[in-house]
């Protein structure tokens, strides 16, 4: 819950900034640009901390009503709509909650520039040119904010970022911690649906472990078939035992929604997982569909560790590795399976069963 509490603020805290670097973007134009002359001519006579201290307030209001409009259409009952859908009903909201914004903005300035306005001036404002560039001015920016967090979501929790500043432009090595996330019985599951009613069971499945993508911090490497590889920087995977917690709170999720998927598919899905810790190497691969990719014998080990999970008839089965980094947590228990000598290595792994009591 606090993971999930902090995600929300710092999103909301990032939507602040972006309308705040967007407003002062819009005054910076409307001062030194041409047709400086107009409605919002008298900003330019505030004082310095009077005109940042209001920029902050319309961003902050801004920020705080637009966040919210994209945490709503975040929820899955809208993911799982096409994409023009989503943005037919995010512009009709943008569409509303601009007027509602540029109302703000100009009691705002009203009260920083001492201009009392009489209703009639209010309605000039209102059909004036300068309303419509601005109002535009805000549509567009909200659209730019939307598109990027589309693409952003695209590639994966920070991975955009990283992309645009080449950080892996050059092959790095990292300590990051891998779980293979993987459908129990899926070949059998598969043939009893069909395979179109089967991929609809995947998409279910998977749209709903975004909320636990989230809450911890979960980057999603690849969705392969009915498996999800997913991966954290250490320092984030071990924080509260992330990489733990995060197979739990899924099982509990899916459990949740068991008579949906009783109804719709006669079952209820089941995951198994295997949870390994080492180093990799990273690299941007591809000049099209360009993607971060992790090469090292890690990944290899931790499906082999998730394949192990029929053979000892458990549910999540953890490297002694991983295991020795983990926290203390009472809610977590862990069983030693014993040695294996995994296809492909020279040394055994230790391998434990992990689960939450």
């Amino acid at each position: 819950m606090r993971s999930n509490t902090k995600s929300v603020l710092s999103f909301y805290l990032q939507m602040i900034l972006a309308w705040i670097i967007a407003i002062m973007l819009y005054i910076f134009l409307r001062s030194y640009g041409v047709g400086s002359e107009g409605i919002d001519s008298p900003i330019r006579e505030l004082e310095p901390r009077q005109l940042l201290l209001m920029i902050i307030l319309i961003g902050a209001f801004a920020g705080v009503v637009y966040g919210s409009i994209e945490l709503l259409f975040d929820r899955p009952f809208f993911q799982r709509r096409s994409y023009i859908r989503i943005i037919m009903g995010k512009l009709i909201l943008f569409f509303i909650a601009v007027k509602i914004m540029m109302a703000i903005a100009i009691l705002v300035t009203q009260v920083f520039t001492n201009a009392a306005l009489e209703p009639g001036e209010i309605a000039q404002i209102l059909r004036s040119k300068i309303y419509w560039v601005v109002f535009v001015y805000f549509l567009v920016v909200a659209g730019i904010i939307s598109f990027v967090r589309m693409v952003s979501q695209k590639f994966g929790p920070g991975i955009l970022w990283k992309m645009f500043i080449g950080k892996y432009r050059n092959p790095r090595e990292e300590l990051r911690v891998f779980m293979f996330l993987d459908l129990r019985s899926s070949t059998t599951i598969a043939e009893k649906l069909g395979h179109i009613k089967f991929s609809r069971l995947i998409q279910d499945c998977f749209a709903d472990l975004t909320p636990v993508i989230k809450k911890h911090a979960v980057e999603i490497y690849q969705y392969v078939g009915d498996e999800a590889v997913m991966s954290w920087p250490v320092e984030s995977g071990l924080e509260d035992n992330h990489c733990i917690h995060c197979y739990f709170d899924y099982m509990e999720v899916l459990a949740s929604k068991s008579d949906h998927y009783e109804k719709t598919y006669g079952l209820r899905p089941f995951f198994k997982a295997g949870v390994h810790l080492g180093k990799v190497i990273v690299a941007e691969v591809g000049l099209i569909k360009r993607e971060i990719a992790y090469h090292g014998d890690v990944l290899n080990t931790t499906a082999r560790i998730q394949g192990m999970c029929n053979a000892y008839e458990e549910q999540l089965l953890v490297s002694d590795h991983l295991v020795q980094s983990l926290y203390p947590d009472d809610l977590l228990q862990s069983k030693r399976m014993g040695e294996e000598l995994l296809k492909g290595k020279k040394t055994a792994v230790t391998v434990h069963a992990v689960n939450r009591a």
